[in-house]
């Protein structure tokens, strides 16, 4: 759970959201098999920012340092909340191409190809129109410039958070050694 994801949940108590992503920064291994579906991808990424220091200033280094199936699930994850809130102008704006490689692979690796291949063509859209700065207004020049539309419809359409949590749970469970604590 990152720093805004409390206004994409369907949860109305910030302080219970907050306890809740508290409880996943301690999660244990021996837990995994017990979290919901609908909780395990909220668990396993509130078990990773959990290591990173309060004000993020370590993530880079954190993630760095994180094993594939983690880096799998936290970026396919990260990207699809990206997406689903604004699309994939916001996605490529914001994240590195770097980064959504890897929600790629994350896609692919649990199983949800269809999606991996649409992140991979809207980072081949985007690639040569970055602008060099990061202000709003190069943004907004950003958005106007290149069309994620066919990319939006086709993630939007085919991206089912039931899904993506079941197939996640089973990667995760999959790969159990690599998440949470002893």
């Amino acid at each position: 759970m990152g720093k805004f994801d409390f206004f994409l949940e369907n949860t109305a108590d910030a302080e219970e959201f907050a306890a809740k992503h508290k409880t996943y920064s301690k999660l244990k291994r021996s837990e995994l098999e017990n979290i919901p579906e609908n909780e395990i991808v909220a668990a396993a990424t509130g078990w990773i920012e959990g290591k990173f220091d309060e004000n993020w200033s370590d993530m880079c280094k954190v993630v760095n340092d994180l094993p594939t199936p983690c880096l799998n699930i936290y970026f396919a994850d990260h990207v699809a909340k990206e997406v689903m809130s604004g699309g994939f102008s916001e996605a490529v704006f914001n994240l590195s191409n770097d980064f959504l490689g890897i929600a790629a692979n994350g896609f692919r690796a649990i199983g949800y190809e269809k999606l991996g291949e649409i992140v991979d063509a809207a980072v081949k859209a985007g690639a040569a129109s970055r602008p060099s700065g990061r202000s709003f207004e190069d943004f907004l020049e950003f958005s106007e410039s290149v069309s994620f539309s066919a990319q939006d419809k086709d993630f939007r359409r085919c991206f089912d958070k039931a899904k993506f949590d079941r197939l996640a749970k089973q990667y995760i469970i999959n790969y159990s050694k690599y998440f949470g604590n002893d």
